[in-house]
């Protein structure tokens, strides 16, 4: 029987890290590793710096800090880094794709007809200048700009530091222009920029929609409103670490650069529940068309239903958008297939394609494939690990 490997947990626990855990256990899992873990006997984290002389066998880390990167850079163990807070690692990396994470925050608020954008972030983190970029060049993409708020991290500051952050924060949002989407880096910065909207008395999501990241439920699912969220690939983001640790460990080739995870979708719940189009017949027609988004509805459809031409219907949809009416029923159509790929893992492909208004699995493959990337059966098998 081959020896257990001792690996190193080496990042801090709660929140989507747990079900990063997950991932890394369905690896060793499938591979049948005989490896056993350490992580902090007493507190939610532990650092590299912490594991120098441990006589392990490999670490999988979280290097936030440019003395955890030095650390690790002369680390006698294979390591891998699953943080995207420093621009640079000196280890092998996977993390997830932030540019798509604000990428898919901004599609969601540009769908939902905003007009005015902002960005709420951390300075000097990496992940959130990549989520920033993501999302003004979606936003740009659209034909706007975005407002942004950048304030200190408060990893390593004690005391009520946050509180004056709290401050700040409401000072910016009461400037905003209104209708306004709002994406915070995550989901702890979307609770504080919803507390600051309701001690505004500012309506959300009617004035100030707002999205964060991670999908935590216990922030999500319990804040009032329910908070939109982008979701990461957490098992795929472990499972990924994992492989490469494995390959580090058995003195494989690994291929240069950081390996990038890409997000699953925006989990959207009340906090982006709103349609901002000034037009009533144009808010007519999406709402017409979000509703009855399993049937198959077309574009002149939609024209006679609201009483008007195709080329105003072209032309309101570009103005709102910025593409036509096809284009975006389309898109609609394949994010909502996404969605059921990871909400109904039982569901049958060639039966979602139906449901959408496709003939076939093989043709909503090829949209799905133009659209993201990927297949629906890769997508699926990826959104479970």
């Amino acid at each position: 029987m081959k020896r257990t490997l001792e690996i190193a947990l080496a990042f801090p626990r709660g929140a989507h890290q747990e079900v990063f855990i997950e991932g890394i256990l369905q690896y060793v899992r499938e591979h049948r590793r005989n490896w056993s873990y350490i992580i902090a006997p007493e507190w939610n984290s532990v650092s590299i710096t912490q594991l120098v002389g441990w006589p392990g066998d490999g670490v999988i880390a979280a290097l936030n800090t440019p003395r955890e990167a030095t650390c690790a850079e002369t680390f006698p163990l294979p390591v891998v880094n699953m943080s995207s807070a420093l621009a640079e690692s000196p280890v092998p990396r996977t993390m997830v794709d932030n540019r798509a994470i604000g990428a898919l925050a901004a599609e969601h608020l540009v769908d939902r007809g905003f007009r005015s954008f902002a960005y709420y972030g951390l300075k000097d983190i990496e992940y959130s200048r990549q989520r920033f970029l993501g999302f003004e060049g979606r936003v740009a993409t659209a034909g706007f700009s975005t407002d942004c708020l950048i304030l200190p991290s408060t990893f390593r500051i004690r005391g009520n530091f946050w509180l004056r952050q709290q401050r700040r924060l409401k000072a910016w949002i009461s400037k905003l222009p209104t209708p306004c989407g709002l994406f915070a880096v995550s989901d702890a910065r979307a609770r504080q920029s919803l507390n600051a909207c309701q001690e505004l008395q500012i309506a959300v999501p009617q004035q100030i929609a707002v999205v964060g990241v991670d999908d935590q439920q216990i922030i999500c699912e319990h804040s009032h409103p329910t908070i939109s969220s982008v979701a990461r690939n957490n098992i795929r983001e472990g499972y990924a670490a994992a492989a490469l640790l494995d390959k580090l460990i058995a003195k494989k080739t690994v291929s240069a650069g950081d390996q990038l995870i890409p997000p699953l979708a925006v989990i959207a719940r009340e906090s982006t529940a709103s349609l901002v189009v000034g037009d009533d017949r144009l808010r007519e027609a999406l709402v017409y068309f979000q509703s009855h988004i399993e049937d198959p509805v077309t574009v002149a459809e939609l024209c006679r239903y609201i009483g008007v031409s195709r080329r105003w219907l072209e032309y309101a949809f570009r103005g709102m958008v910025g593409e036509s009416p096809y284009n975006y029923m389309r898109r609609q159509k394949l994010d909502y297939a996404r969605r059921l790929l990871t909400d109904e893992p039982d569901a049958k492909i060639y039966r979602i394609a139906q449901r959408i208004g496709f003939s076939s699995a093989k043709q909503l493959a090829k949209a799905f494939r133009r659209e993201f990337g990927t297949t629906p059966r890769e997508y699926r098998k990826s959104a479970q690990g």
